[in-house]
């Protein structure tokens, strides 16, 4: 994804997606059984609609909704004025949920006074996003699931492909959703190619990428983008790109990213107007080819971007920015760095601090690479502080900037790089004054390296319960994940047990209760007493980690699979043990629901799959009554594979032997 210099204005690509299935769904393709009523108001209102996000800055969209809204209200057009409601409760929905939830209710409140079956069916795939937006995960499958029956009683598989696009959403976030992908996919596969099926059979290739079957994920994306271009469907082409773009970025594949830009620029031209997505899609690319070290093609893509990003300020600024990078790295320094201090202004110009001082150290300027990342470090603390007092974790907080800025944290490796060519590049241009260039450059390196350590502890732990947090996470799993691979793998020539990897996500039950019926004040005490008590059952070597909201995970290395159960119940009774207290000094009385899963489960099964199969078993443990523990430690001796679908899937074809408490 590219990198967002301190703007909150861009949305970053996962936002994009989702709001790609909500066009898909919402737009024009409500109507149950997917019937449109084309003569009708409301199908040219969609259109409208349709033709402002694909086009128009999201400002004037939100303007000509909120005046739609208001004048089919004064015109007493009650179901115009629902699908405008309806639409703007979508839009705000990452900004302000409240308001959000409130516009959904409005809608609500009308459709009990004038009931209508095409608007309901809106509402309802709406609220399935609305409720996962609030966290409230078990309500959103319970009403899913039931709208979802009512689709296939009707035989009606387009409201059906809806649906299932609908409870799939986000599913990169959470992955207990990850389940109706395979499903939506499926069904898309046995009807026609259009806009719908498309993003079904889409959203099974990127997920397949996320497991690292890229090849696989490759074919079937091309197959759609061969499709899309048979149907001169140019908007849907570009969304396809995007998807191949991250894929071949992720594999390093840089031969196979260059040609996806001037292909995307062919499809606009052919277009003969430009949506708001090449814009994005452009930048994604410039960032890539930086990334590859091909600053030459970088170059080409954020001058293309600049234009297409014409009313969309942020999108602008980070098409510019990454312009200035370019021109550093083609040796063109001055002007490079003249374009990204002028982007670094602004009360929260330290977010992009830490790559502004990468590109002085390209430069050949240590002491301006030094003072860029020392007033980043400043700038962290601050919002760090800020965070806290507002009652977030920097884990939530630092989440939250990565879904509208990307992540812009200095890693290790880029300080050191810095320290590394800042050092090089300053002798070399400094040898007439040899021992105070290296005195300076050692004192610089010394510096830099305590402000790394600092920015790197406060990166990876979370201010609220002191635990590491998601970040740190992923840091380690992939390493230790191949250690216990490999130590499965070599198990028939060692007499050393297998190193096992096991899963376990601990949920706080109706801890959103707690918030509102005492407050965040209390709701932060009782994460901060639940992370200690369960601290106090785990091994040094297992990571226990904040993994956001009322959530943990536990990753334990080394514990014995058929010692996962005992496990799981000892980190249940130390949360239900005693009640904890509140900040006014109540007794309060939690207990939590835990699901688990080991890794390796089969040879060719990735990390990530045991991790959603701990999510989904987490929630049949909450199914189950809560305050209990619900997981599995192995395939039957029979079974051979681990079928594609949920966990409940594979339980009732025999290929997995549950346990609960």
């Amino acid at each position: 994804m590219f990198r967002l210099p301190h703007s909150s204005a861009i949305r970053p690509l996962w936002e994009i997606r989702a709001g790609a299935v909500a066009l898909a769904i919402c737009l024009g393709l409500a109507t149950p059984g997917g019937a449109c009523r084309a003569d009708a108001p409301p199908a040219r209102l969609d259109e409208q609609i349709r033709e402002l996000k694909l086009f128009a800055p999201k400002a004037a969209l939100l303007a000509f909704l909120e005046q739609t809204r208001d004048r089919e209200k004064a015109t007493g057009d009650s179901v115009a004025a629902a699908i405008a409601t309806m639409e703007l409760s979508k839009q705000l929905r990452g900004s302000d949920l409240a308001r959000s939830a409130e516009m959904l209710d409005q809608v609500a409140a009308q459709l009990k006074r004038s009931p209508d079956a095409e608007l309901e069916f809106r509402y309802r795939l709406l609220r399935i996003g609305q409720l996962k937006a609030q966290r409230d995960l078990d309500k959103a499958v319970l009403e899913g699931m039931k709208l979802l029956a009512e689709a296939r009683a009707r035989k009606a598989w387009r409201d059906e492909l809806k649906v299932l696009l609908a409870l799939e959403e986000d599913w990169e976030h959470f992955h207990s959703f990850g389940r109706f992908t395979q499903d939506a996919m499926e069904l898309a596969m046995t009807h026609p190619g259009d806009e719908l099926t498309w993003w079904a059979r889409s959203e099974w290739a990127d997920r397949l990428r996320t497991d690292g079957k890229v090849e696989e994920a490759e074919r079937i994306l091309l197959a759609i983008l061969q499709e899309q271009a048979a149907a001169n469907a140019g908007v849907d082409q570009i969304r396809t790109l995007i998807t191949l773009g991250l894929m071949y970025r992720d594999a390093s594949q840089w031969d196979k990213l260059l040609p996806l830009g001037p292909r995307a620029l062919k499809v606009v031209k052919g277009m003969g107007r430009t949506p708001n997505i090449l814009a994005h899609f452009l930048c994604n690319q410039s960032d890539a080819l930086l990334k590859a070290n091909l600053p030459g093609p970088a170059l080409e893509m954020a001058d293309a971007a600049i234009p297409a990003a014409g009313g969309m300020p942020g999108l602008l600024h980070a098409a510019r920015f990454n312009r200035g990078k370019a021109l550093n790295r083609l040796g063109r320094h001055e002007e490079g760095l003249a374009i990204l201090e002028a982007e670094s202004r602004g009360d929260d110009r330290w977010e992009a601090l830490d790559e502004v001082a990468e590109e002085y150290a390209f430069a050949g300027l240590p002491d301006k690479a030094y003072g860029a990342l020392v007033e980043h470090l400043q700038g962290l603390r601050k919002s760090n502080d800020e965070a806290h007092r507002a009652r977030l974790s920097l884990d939530q907080a630092l989440t939250d900037a990565d879904r509208e800025r990307a992540q812009r944290l200095a890693s290790e490796r880029r300080t050191s790089r810095v320290i590394t060519v800042a050092s090089i590049i300053a002798a070399a241009a400094l040898a007439g004054a040899a021992f105070l260039v290296v005195r300076t450059t050692r004192k610089h390196a010394r510096a830099l390296a305590t402000v790394n350590d600092q920015l790197q502890e406060m990166a990876v732990t979370d201010a609220l319960t002191g635990l590491h947090n998601r970040r740190h996470f992923m840091d380690q799993i992939d390493s230790h994940a191949a250690a216990a691979y490999r130590s499965h793998q070599g198990h028939g020539r060692s007499k050393a047990e297998p190193v096992d990897l096991i899963f376990f996500l601990i949920d706080l039950d109706h801890f959103k209760q707690v918030n509102d019926t005492y407050g965040h004040p209390a709701g932060d005490a009782v994460l901060q007493q639940a992370a200690t008590r369960l601290k106090g059952v785990v091994r040094g070597e297992d990571e226990l980690i904040r993994w956001g909201g009322e959530e943990f995970m536990l990753l334990t290395r080394g514990t014995p699979r058929d010692h996962a159960a005992l496990l799981a119940e000892r980190l249940r009774r130390a949360i239900e043990e005693r009640p904890l207290e509140l900040p006014g000094g109540q007794a309060l009385q939690v207990s939590c629901s835990i699901g688990f899963a080991p890794y390796p489960l089969v040879p060719d099964s990735p990390w990530q799959r045991s991790m959603e199969l701990a999510d989904q078993a987490m929630y049949l443990a909450k199914a189950r009554g809560r305050n209990g523990w619900f997981g599995l430690s192995r395939l039957n001796p029979s079974a051979t594979r681990l079928p594609p679908g949920g966990l409940e899937e594979a339980i009732a074809e025999g290929v997995l032997e549950p346990l609960h408490s």
